[in-house]
Order: C-alpha cells, then sequence, then structure tokens
C-alpha cells in the first residue's frame, strides 16, 4: 500500500507521441481511429515491456508513458540503459515503417506513488521534462532527446551518444542538458554509413556544445567563436556522410548567430525554446534579415523574405576589441552587418568620423568608388561580432549588388 509517507524514488520517465497525428487521422472515423491506435498501443508496448518496463500506459490520446524502476540487484545505471534500449527498438520499428513516426522524451528524476481509490498516482517533475523532451524532438529533427543523466549512464551505446545542448523548455523553470543518439540506421544516418565519418562528426559536434555551454572540469568557458567553428566542421561532415543536413546542429547555428555572445542569463539558463519555435527550418528570417528591410524600401521585401538563400553567404566572423576590421585604402574583401558591439570609423589622420553599432552596415562604400579602394579605416571599440559577405559572394549575386548600391546612393545625398 502507497501511503503519504512513502519516500521519492528516482526512475527514468520515457514518453512518447506520434508526430503529427491530427493529419494522420483527420480523415479516418473512429472506428478507424480505434483500430490504428490498439494497435500502435500494443506493438508499442511489446517493445517497451520487452526491456524490463516497469508500467507501460497510454494517456492523451496518442501519447505514453512507460516508467524504469531500479530493480533488486541492479545499479543505478541500470533502468536508464533499459529505457534507451526500449526507445531504440521503438525507433528502429519507424524505421521498418512497423509504428507510425514517433517522439520520444526520456528524463531520470525522484518520483513518488500514492494510492487514489484503486489507482497508484505518480508525481515528480520528472513527468513534465520527459513530455518537453518529446516535445522538442521535431525542433531538433530528431526521434529521441534524453537528459545527461541517462546519456551518461550508457556503456554500449556511449559511442553514439551526441550533446545537443544546455536547454530550458518553455514551463521548464531549469536548464536541462540534453543529448541524442546518432548511430546506423538512426537519427537520418544510413545503415551503412561511414564509421569514420560518423565517428568524426560526433567528436565535432561534442566538442562544439562543450564550446557553447563550457566545461568546468577540462577548464572550458563558453566561447562562441570556437563553438561555431567546430559545428560547422560538424555539419559539413555530416552532410558529407549522409546527404542530408543535421537540423540539430544548424539549430545550435542559428542560435549562435542571433546571439554572437552569450546572454546574461546564458549561465543558468542556456538555450530558451519557446512554443513557438520548433516548426522546421526556413521558417522565420534571421535577425539580419529584419535589420536590412528595415534600411531599405518595400521594392526589396519580397526578393529578400521569398528567397532567402543569400542569408548563409553572411558568415559569423569576432574580432576582439582595439583589432583593425578595415584599412584605409585596401582593397575591398567584404561587406559587414555588425551584430554585435560597437565600431569606430576614421580617416588618415586617425580622427574619428563615426561610431556604428549594433545593426549597422559598413564596408558597401568601396564597391561603388571609381578607385575600388577603403576610404576609411574601421576599428572595434568593443569586441565586436560581425557578418561578412565577401567580395566574391557579393559580386555574384545580383540583389544585394542592387541592394547595397541603393544604399551607397543614399549616403552620397546630400542631407
Amino acid at each position: 500500500m502507497k501511503t503519504p509517507d512513502d519516500p521519492p524514488r528516482e526512475a527514468v520517465v520515457l514518453i512518447t507521441d506520434i508526430y503529427h497525428y491530427s493529419q494522420l487521422t483527420a480523415n479516418r472515423t473512429a472506428e478507424q481511429i480505434r483500430d490504428l491506435m490498439i494497435g500502435y498501443f500494443d506493438t508499442l508496448q511489446t517493445m517497451i515491456l520487452e526491456n524490463d518496463a516497469d508500467d507501460f500506459e497510454p494517456f492523451a490520446g496518442d501519447s505514453s508513458i512507460a516508467l524504469f524502476k531500479q530493480k533488486a540487484g541492479e545499479d543505478r545505471q541500470e533502468k536508464c540503459k533499459r529505457a534507451l534500449k526500449a526507445a531504440l527498438a521503438i525507433v528502429q520499428a519507424i524505421e521498418n515503417r512497423k509504428i507510425s513516426i514517433t517522439r520520444i522524451g526520456i528524463y531520470a528524476g525522484d518520483i513518488i506513488e500514492a494510492e487514489f481509490g484503486k489507482l497508484i498516482l505518480r508525481f515528480g517533475n520528472c513527468f513534465a521534462a520527459a513530455n518537453r523532451l518529446q516535445e522538442l524532438c521535431a525542433y531538433f529533427g530528431t526521434n529521441i532527446l534524453m537528459d545527461r543523466t541517462i546519456a551518461r549512464a550508457q556503456s554500449d551505446e556511449a559511442q553514439f551518444i551526441v550533446a545537443v545542448g544546455k536547454i530550458t523548455p518553455k514551463g521548464i523553470g531549469h536548464p536541462i542538458h540534453v543529448y541524442s543518439i546518432y548511430k546506423p540506421g538512426i537519427h537520418n544516418c544510413p545503415s551503412d554509413i561511414d564509421l569514420k565519418q560518423l565517428q568524426h562528426f560526433i567528436e565535432l559536434k561534442n566538442d562544439g556544445i562543450e564550446y557553447v555551454i563550457g566545461n568546468e572540469q577540462k577548464n572550458i568557458s563558453s566561447n562562441f567563436q570556437m563553438a561555431e567553428n567546430k559545428l560547422r566542421q560538424a555539419a559539413t561532415v555530416f552532410k558529407q556522410a549522409t546527404g542530408k543536413l543535421d537540423v540539430a546542429t544548424l539549430r545550435i547555428l542559428d542560435y549562435i548567430h542571433e546571439h554572437p555572445y552569450p546572454m546574461e542569463t546564458f549561465e543558468y539558463k542556456g538555450i530558451s525554446i519557446d512554443e513557438k519555435q520548433g516548426e522546421g527550418l526556413g521558417t522565420r528570417l534571421l535577425v539580419l534579415s529584419q535589420q536590412l528591410i528595415k534600411a531599405f524600401d518595400d521594392n526589396f521585401y519580397h526578393a529578400l523574405v521569398e528567397n532567402t538563400d543569400w542569408e548563409p553567404l553572411f558568415v559569423i566572423q569576432w574580432f576582439k576589441q582595439g583589432e583593425t576590421i578595415i584599412c584605409l585604402g585596401d582593397e575591398p574583401n567584404g561587406i559587414y552587418y555588425l551584430a554585435r558591439g560597437k565600431v569606430r570609423i576614421q580617416d588618415k589622420e586617425g580622427n574619428v568620423i563615426a561610431e556604428l553599432s549594433e545593426g549597422d552596415i559598413f564596408g558597401e562604400m568601396a564597391y561603388f568608388s571609381p578607385e575600388r579602394r577603403r576610404s576609411a579605416t574601421v576599428v572595434a571599440v568593443t569586441d565586436i561580432a560581425v557578418r561578412r559577405i565577401s567580395s566574391e559572394d557579393f559580386e555574384k549575386t545580383h540583389i544585394l549588388q542592387h541592394l547595397f548600391s541603393e544604399l551607397a546612393k543614399k549616403r552620397l545625398s546630400p542631407v
């Protein structure tokens, strides 16, 4: 008998949810939905109970919850291994088209049980956390997300565990160190993937995330410049190995591009994910798009919004306070968008002509002058982050040539 005085016990919660369930059932009758879901839950229950779950039950229509407790004679890690093994069995069933695409969140935490009539009720914030991880699977383009306790408990699968980031999901008051698993046949990895390439990707990705969130034990502080370099390499290796984009890596790169330096809340919140995110790549404009649209008239709107192939051409770069970004008299090497910090514009005597801040653009004038030379020197007043498009990319992108030509005309016009 469970009493209110029973102590909390650590357990692993595994929550599943069918991806796009509403679309899947929209044109089905009640009887068809019943048959679909009974078959689905029956298959799911078999796979989960085969991995020694202590409990399994459907809830909320298309979702289910499984509980893994520590068994007699087990060490603390075994329940975490059983939970991930069950999740991998589910993903394999998805790959084999035995069940619908399913998202899985796994989280370890304390639960407490109490009797309510004939029912056993369970309480603990791990249920909400597991559910939020399951919801974030779509955002990060994976079927499985787990917390650090689950990830670190693995032995057989340890080489395939990949860090996703330090994330605070909406509705959760603390950050979660989130992980996934990439292995042959799982997570967009072909069953015949080159294992050396896969391991290279995993190493680069884990190193990159470590530079995002820091690691006190290794004396590593957050360094978004190093993180961006590692993650961009990881994205390239994954594309070469699979022919596909790794959405989880691109999500973190996107965050770095919007926030080139850690925000004030980053140390204790990490990356905050709200409910408006997660609809897929390309559904929202980057800050760069928004600032450029503000800078020019509506004639450019459709070209900039409907076709944003030009955005990746603006590569993020970091400069330290006092560094020179542009030297007077040099040939132009690109156009710069100031994403973070301040710079000063100096003439040949070193006099300050102007000071620019976040959202300003500089370096375009040299492309529209007869001399094709820099007309001023630009120096970082603070540590800065810029997005630069190279001369080569600029000169082959018609819409940007037109756009910056108009800007140059406005700057040359009398006030």
